[in-house]
């Protein structure tokens, strides 16, 4: 029979392989995920053995930045050739299953056969209480049995009752038969799938940098960062405007994202950057608007005033927790006007100071507030993968 690897959510396996030919799972889990699971085998037998596992809903956002958000199944679904069922019509079915009414498959001496898939599973009452999986035709079961697997754990996150399912990868058995080496099993992301983030400045990269691993733990390893340790190489919106100039010019295939604050000169610059014609590996946005920001102590020629201040002055600073390591009382500054954009530039008003204290900080305290943090991450994954999940997926 050879030796099983396999890829299951619960007791739904949604991929599988043998020997040296099987797909890689790596991406969607970290070296911390190694955990202990049950292995059936024949006779009955079962083992615990070594296994990467993580909740279905914790490899939400990971299966977006991977190009399987929402909106990117019915291209998944559909490059496969002519689909035996429609996509809105098979998604229903898939978003309808509750996995803890799946049956575990039973394994036989058809097993490892083509179609083998829809055998075990899509004769499942669970599976076809909206469309009729069961009667499909062996063509068909060659088709589903080709379908990525991924397009099935982002349908099943549908449904909010499988979001704790433990999603799988058993490699037990390739690796004690000498198969693969474990190294080429450890959990990681190759170079083409991490994301350079640019910002305009050293302090817009060092939060980021700095309050991934806080509030976007699930995919804090697909973004990477200039070395800011000197000579940050994109300080303001004009040499960020003009690197992005270079990289549509050269079509680079690396993938970026280009962050702006959201403040006048931001605004003006993402209006030049998204006239480029830009690689398709390429996103640029704004920083979010706060709704703390609608009503902001700001100053001017004028003296003090409460105003909304989205789009004039919001950098990554205000994203901190502005109780603490500044000023009791935030407010921003009205520094210039743009002619063009018939607007004031604003900026935070001794911004260092909380920057700072967010940086030296050793452990973030339970009461520092990182609500704005984890919006502006939200943000960002969004930006990327079209696809907006819950909030502070883990």
């Amino acid at each position: 029979m050879g030796s099983l690897i396999t890829l299951g959510v619960g007791p739904f396996e949604v991929d599988w392989g043998k020997n040296s030919f099987f797909q890689y799972h790596n991406a969607l889990f970290r070296p911390a995920d190694l955990t202990t699971v049950r292995y059936d085998y024949a006779d009955e037998t079962t083992l615990d053995r070594p296994a990467y596992g993580r909740s279905l809903r914790s490899i939400r956002r990971r299966l977006g930045l991977l190009g399987y958000g929402l909106p990117s199944l019915p291209g998944h679904y559909a490059s496969l050739g002519d689909p035996p069922v429609p996509f809105d019509r098979f998604a229903a079915a898939i978003a309808a299953v509750d996995l803890s009414a799946v049956a575990p498959p039973e394994y036989s001496g058809e097993g490892d056969d083509l179609g083998a898939f829809v055998t075990r599973y899509f004769r499942q009452p669970e599976f076809n209480k909206v469309v009729d999986l069961a009667s499909l035709r062996r063509s068909a079961e060659e088709f589903f049995e080709n379908l990525d697997p991924y397009v099935l754990l982002r349908l099943l996150l549908e449904n909010p009752a499988n979001g704790d399912a433990l999603v799988t990868w058993r490699v037990a058995d390739v690796l004690d038969d000498g198969w693969v080496s474990e190294a080429a099993l450890t959990p990681r992301l190759i170079d083409e799938a991490r994301i350079l983030v640019v910002t305009e400045g050293s302090s817009d990269s060092t939060v980021l940098a700095r309050s991934a691993p806080m509030v976007a733990a699930d995919i804090a390893d697909f973004f990477t960062f200039v070395d800011m340790s000197e000579n940050y190489p994109f300080t303001g919106t004009g040499n960020v405007l003009r690197f992005c100039q270079g990289l549509a010019r050269l079509r680079v295939l690396n993938k970026v994202l280009v962050v702006l604050d959201n403040d006048t000169a931001g605004h003006e610059a993402f209006q030049l950057i998204r006239a480029l014609d830009l690689p398709s590996t390429m996103r640029v946005t704004v920083l979010p608007d706060l709704p703390e920001c609608e009503s902001f102590r700001a100053h001017g020629p004028s003296g003090a005033q409460t105003q909304n201040v989205n789009g004039l002055a919001v950098s990554t600073e205000i994203f901190l927790d502005l109780s603490v390591g500044g000023p009791s009382q935030p407010a921003v500054r009205w520094s210039s006007y743009n002619e063009r954009l018939d607007r004031y530039q604003g900026a935070l008003i001794a911004k260092d100071s909380y920057l700072r204290h967010f940086v030296h900080m050793s452990a973030v305290p339970p009461t520092y507030d990182l609500s704005k943090l984890r919006l502006l991450w939200d943000h960002l994954y969004s930006t990327w993968a079209k696809d907006v999940p819950p909030t502070s997926a883990v």
